[in-house]
């Protein structure tokens, strides 16, 4: 029996559009999850984060998303230029990169071991991820630069490729030689495109022991130390 004519003629015509049709869905599928791969540190509150809250003000478009401040990524060898780093380099979130002392909301913290909260709206596959304090000498009156970073994080975790929950927390010991307002920059490094996503943390930092006790108070005449309103022979 001959195969039908008009059935082969329409399966050839309509075989390669049909193909083309499913490669453009699969990779409209593929950008829209791409796209929608964004995340946020929710505590401690990130200065995205507290801009979405209303905490911090004056802060553009970031305070509709916190989730997109997405950069190039492999930092701090690539990603965004000195003193765009807290945007990501992005421009529509240059509102990030203002810096001064008292610009931003600070949330307080001690050093030791911190819980930090990411809140993803969408999983993708990750690289690492990367936690970095500033200097004890940085400037907080100057835009934020790789020099004003310590060389190395001091938390890091290595996801190998693997989609993270919608909800990731990693338990860091936060540096305890340091006190006052520090940055911690947060970097989600992706596994399967060249970006990442950037967080800077405003922090209050108190190690009391890094700093003057209020009960101590040295006098320069005599060889002793005042302690508590009694006088004590060294």
């Amino acid at each position: 029996m001959k195969p039908c004519p008009f059935r082969s003629r329409t399966m050839s015509k309509i075989s390669p559009l049909f193909v083309a049709f499913a490669i453009v869905v699969a990779g409209t599928i593929m950008f829209a999850e791409s796209a929608s791969a964004h995340g946020y540190i929710e505590s401690p509150g990130s200065r995205a984060y507290l801009c979405q809250q209303g905490i911090n003000a004056n802060c553009g478009q970031i305070q509709w998303e916190p989730h997109s401040v997405e950069g190039p990524g492999s930092f701090p060898e690539s990603g965004p230029p000195d003193g765009q780093i807290a945007s990501g380099g992005n421009t529509r979130f240059s509102e990030l990169d203002a810096q001064s002392s008292d610009r931003w909301e600070k949330v307080n913290m001690s050093g030791g071991s911190n819980t930090f909260t990411w809140n993803l709206t969408a999983a993708h596959s990750t690289k690492e991820w990367k936690y970095y304090i500033t200097k004890k000498d940085w400037d907080p009156n100057q835009p934020l630069t790789r020099a004003d970073l310590e060389a190395e994080p001091f938390c890091y975790y290595n996801d190998g490729g693997a989609r993270p929950p919608f909800s990731v927390t990693h338990q860091c010991n936060v540096p305890t030689d340091r006190s006052g307002y520090h940055l911690i920059l947060a970097v989600w490094e992706i596994a399967d495109t060249s970006n990442a996503f950037y967080q800077v943390i405003d922090v209050n930092l108190n190690n009391r022991s890094h700093a003057v006790p209020s009960h101590l108070v040295p006098n320069p005449n005599i060889n002793k130390t005042v302690q508590l309103g009694f006088s004590q022979q060294p």
